[in-house]
C-alpha cells in the first residue's frame, strides 16, 4: 500500500494543488474517515482483499463534509493565442490560459484540477496540451524523450545566404548549445523569413535564444505539432478534447476509486 500526506494524495489524484491541500488543512476543512487531518501525517489507502491491481486507490477525504471524488482523465488541445500567459493567474490582469476553460464543458470543477503540459511564452502561439493528471505525462515532457516539436517561425532579417546550409543541414543548434534542431525555409521575402523549426529538447526559450545567437530576432512563432499530437484548423482561444489520444504518447491513464484510510505515524 502506497502512503502520502494528503496534499500529495489529492495532487496525484487530480483533484487539487498540494498548496490548495495544506490551505484547507489549516483552515480545519479537510477530514478523512470523519477525522480532521494532519498535514505532515501519512495515510495509507486500503483497497482490500480482490483489489484490482490496476486501480489507484484514494483515501476517502472530504471538504466541508462535502466527498472529493478523483476525476476523469482528461486530455485537452488548446491553440493558445498570442499574449495570453500560461500562467494559473496574473497579478496585473493579464489574460492567463485558465481563463479559456470557464466557457467549456471541462470548466466545472469536477474534472479537478487541470494544468498546463509545459510552456509557451506570452509571445508564442499554438498548440498547448492540458491534463487533469500531470505526472502521467514526466516522461513525455522530459528533454532527453527527444519529443518532436514543430514551430512556424517568422524572423528579421530574411534568412542569410551565409547561414542558409549550416541550418538546413540540421547542426546549427551545436554552436548555440543545443542538439537537434532542424531547420526548413518555407517562404523568404526582402526583410523576413518564414521557417519550419523542430526540437527534440524544447527548454525554455530555445527557438529565440538559437535564432538571436545567429543574429535573429522573432517576429512570430507558433507550435503546430508536440509529439503526435497536432495544432491542425483548431481555431485561435479554443479547445478540443484529446484524452483519447494520450496512448499515442505512451501514456496509460490510471483509474482512481475511493477506498478506507489506514493512518500511519
Amino acid at each position: 500500500m502506497e502512503a502520502h500526506t494528503p496534499d500529495r494524495w489529492l495532487s496525484k489524484a487530480g483533484i487539487a494543488s498540494r498548496s490548495e491541500v495544506q490551505g484547507w488543512i489549516a483552515e480545519g476543512r479537510l477530514t478523512c474517515a470523519g477525522s480532521r487531518v494532519k498535514a505532515d501525517r501519512p495515510l495509507t489507502a486500503s483497497p482490500g482483499v480482490g483489489a484490482d491491481p490496476s486501480v489507484h486507490y484514494l483515501p476517502p477525504f472530504c471538504l466541508d463534509g462535502r466527498p472529493l471524488l478523483p476525476p476523469p482523465p482528461l486530455l485537452l488541445r488548446f491553440n493558445k493565442p498570442r499574449g495570453v500567459l500560461v500562467s494559473l493567474s496574473d497579478p496585473e490582469g493579464r489574460k492567463v490560459v485558465l481563463d479559456s476553460l470557464g466557457r467549456t464543458p471541462w470548466g466545472d470543477p469536477s474534472w479537478g484540477r487541470i494544468r498546463p503540459l509545459g510552456r509557451l511564452d506570452a509571445a508564442s502561439a499554438g498548440l498547448l496540451l492540458l491534463t487533469n493528471y500531470p505526472e502521467h505525462w514526466d516522461r513525455f515532457l522530459a528533454p532527453e524523450s527527444g519529443v518532436r516539436r514543430l514551430y512556424r517561425v517568422k524572423i528579421r532579417p530574411a534568412l542569410l545566404l551565409k547561414d542558409r546550409e549550416l541550418f538546413l543541414s540540421g547542426r546549427a543548434g551545436e554552436a548555440a548549445g543545443y542538439r537537434g534542431i532542424g531547420v526548413e525555409e518555407e517562404s523568404a521575402g526582402e526583410k523576413s523569413s518564414w521557417l519550419r523549426i523542430s526540437l527534440v529538447e524544447g527548454k525554455n526559450r530555445e527557438i529565440r535564444n538559437f535564432l538571436a545567437f545567429y543574429g535573429y530576432a522573432v517576429l512570430h512563432l507558433i507550435r503546430l505539432e508536440f509529439g503526435p499530437f497536432l495544432l491542425g484548423d483548431l481555431p485561435p482561444g479554443e479547445m478540443a478534447e484529446a484524452t483519447g489520444e494520450a496512448g499515442k504518447a505512451g501514456v496509460v491513464w490510471g483509474r482512481w476509486e475511493v477506498s478506507r484510510p489506514s493512518p500511519r505515524s
